[in-house]
């Protein structure tokens, strides 16, 4: 029987810890061990993890980073397949046993859609991603676009054997984004395995590290990092494909819509910015969506129109249409009813 490790990343993120413990605590599969890394927290999760020090191994860290807890992590378990759970995230009770039941010799992972709760936990039939993911031989789709439908980071077991040949991850050009490195690196390792209905929770909460809404206002810091971590993406890539003698699009990750959307957000934020550079920019995206097998015609229609929206409204009402465009779990009625589309 496979045993699995859960690896379970803290940094100040009390209020959801002990849920996210008790998550992985739960589980059916008989073989699983839970370690617990928490990256220099000042706010109480110190007391919390003492209460469950005979149940977890607890690892305490100066504040590192996300990529140090995750290289620790890996370096004290001894699962064959791993989860790295974020501590505001959950897992159902059921889903180490269901990827394992899944899992396959060729499987540098097994990826499944999370379940959106509010900060209560509280339901808000949504569901990330919003594409149906990806699976079987990715190589190709990343040579092409620099992308494939991937879950967020606890969306996901990894096999040892591929891990052991990616971390440590470089600490230096990688401090956050783990899972993106680690998604990207296992499309040239083996194949992708897909569960396509949730195995846990996605948690939206005010204090989320990757949140580009709050309070319905753009976070552009948070934008201009989301870009800087596509680029890269789009390094990391071009670089396998290189050592491994593919050949990869030279304008991967940079044409693709996801990329082109971010950089209409910045663009639109410059007021001096020329017009038809915005232009440049949504026709592009345009063209993108149009192509992108992961989108449906509902998909494509309310992104081509979120684009020509935000390109030609005046600013204060563009402002709006963009934040509706990265607003995970919206309030507004009309916007969550898109978002299930």
């Amino acid at each position: 029987m496979r045993k699995v490790s859960i690896i379970i990343s803290n940094h100040n993120y009390a209020p959801f810890l002990e849920a996210s413990i008790q998550s992985a605590l739960a589980q059916t599969h008989s073989e699983c061990e839970v370690i617990v890394v928490d990256d220099g927290s000042t706010d109480g999760s110190g007391e919390i993890l003492e209460r469950y020090r005979s149940r977890v191994q607890v690892v305490l860290l100066a504040h590192q980073g996300e990529t140090a807890t995750r290289n620790v992590g890996f370096s004290r378990c001894s699962g064959d397949l791993i989860c790295f759970l974020d501590s505001d995230d959950g897992l159902h009770a059921d889903a180490a046993e269901r990827v394992v039941r899944f899992w396959r010799p060729e499987f540098a992972k097994v990826q499944y859609p999370l379940r959106v709760v509010d900060q209560e936990g509280i339901d808000q039939r949504l569901q990330m991603p919003r594409c149906r993911l990806d699976s079987g031989r990715v190589l190709s789709s990343l040579l092409r676009t620099g992308r494939y439908i991937t879950s967020p980071g606890s969306g996901n077991f990894y096999a040892r054997s591929f891990l052991e040949n990616i971390v440590p991850v470089p600490t230096d050009e990688w401090p956050q984004s783990f899972d993106s490195y680690a998604a990207a690196c296992a499309g040239f390792s083996g194949e992708i395995g897909a569960i396509q209905e949730p195995l846990g929770y996605y948690r939206v909460h005010r204090n989320n590290m990757t949140r580009s809404v709050r309070s319905g206002v753009i976070e552009y810091a948070q934008i201009d990092k989301l870009l800087q971590r596509q680029l890269r993406l789009r390094k990391l890539i071009l670089a396998s494909a290189a050592r491994e003698g593919l050949h990869a699009q030279p304008d991967i990750v940079i044409s693709h819509w996801l990329y082109l959307k971010l950089e209409l957000v910045q663009q639109r934020r410059n007021a001096g910015a020329p017009f038809g550079e915005t232009l440049r920019i949504v026709r592009k995206m345009i063209t993108s969506a149009i192509g992108a097998p992961e989108l449906s015609a509902a998909k494509r229609i309310q992104l081509i129109g979120w684009a020509i929206a935000s390109a030609i409204l005046p600013k204060a009402a563009s402002q709006y249409v963009m934040t509706l465009g990265f607003d995970v779990a919206p309030e507004n009625r009309l916007a969550r009813a898109m978002r299930r589309f």
